[in-house]
């Protein structure tokens, strides 16, 4: 064989090594792409956790309006306060889960389960004594507490609703 053919197989085998392999510049440009897809996946992820989050607050909100709607639809003598023992309060019917009107759907239960989650709603209303010793204010103090585990990490969550009561006219 001569020296020329020899040569030019030598050429063709090591073009043929350097367009078979990647630059440097390929490289940096493949992970640049995979870095882009990765963070549109996260985040379309984080995006997801954010709502189921709002959805959580705002259930939450939700069973606090409903107490305190049904809390101002009521008389004073109709609400109850903390440590009253009768069991034909609105009180009573939020605080527990066997009244009788509980079973015709109007929700008055503490443990309240939407999808996996359970909210638990507690109701407070206590009696605002009046400056004057003769005459009650008339005025009640009414606070209401749901609390549920987060579904994300399992971390607690409460919402808070506070706001008064009073039909003295």
């Amino acid at each position: 064989m001569s020296q020329n053919n020899i040569s030019a197989r030598k050429n063709i085998a090591s073009n043929r090594r350097l367009t078979a392999a990647m630059t440097f510049i390929e490289i940096l440009i493949a992970a640049l792409l995979l870095v882009v897809v990765f963070i549109i996946g996260w985040t379309i992820s984080s995006s997801f956790t954010g709502v189921r989050k709002v959805r959580n607050y705002e259930t939450a909100i939700f069973l606090a309006n409903q107490a305190v709607e049904a809390i101002r639809a009521a008389r004073s003598h109709e609400l109850g306060v903390d440590g009253d023992r009768r069991k034909d309060t609105l009180l009573a019917d939020f605080n527990s889960s066997d009244n009788m009107f509980d079973k015709n759907g109007e929700g008055f239960v503490p443990v309240v389960t939407v999808g996996s989650i359970d909210y638990h709603r507690t109701i407070s209303i206590k009696d605002i004594p009046s400056d004057n010793e003769f005459t009650g204010s008339g005025l009640k103090l009414v606070r209401v507490n749901v609390s549920w585990r987060a579904s994300e990490d399992g971390n607690p969550v409460e919402f808070e609703l506070v706001t008064t009561h009073c039909d003295q006219w």
